[in-house]
């Protein structure tokens, strides 16, 4: 699947402008002012992104490395992450 988001405000991460950006799969292919996709012999979904933000890459990097949450009793409580 390949898909196009239009003339979004992308930050990455930081601000860069109105762009086109281009996606297949799960991979980010182009980041361009204007992308061309009328070439391409395949079907593509297209998003106007207009007025909206589009942050390219953007990882949650909260991570509870010795354990977190438990607020839900001890059965909600995430448990430690192992080293080997």
């Amino acid at each position: 699947m390949v898909t196009i988001i239009r003339k979004g405000e992308v930050y990455t991460p930081d601000y860069i402008g109105k762009k086109d950006v281009l996606i297949a799969g799960e991979k980010i292919i182009a980041i361009d002012d204007q992308i061309d996709v009328t070439s391409l012999n395949i079907e593509v979904n297209e998003i106007t992104a207009e007025n909206q933000l589009v942050v390219p890459g953007f990882i949650d990097s909260h991570v509870h490395i010795i354990g977190g949450g438990g607020e839900g009793s001890y059965k909600t409580r995430t448990p430690e992450l192992m080293l080997l």
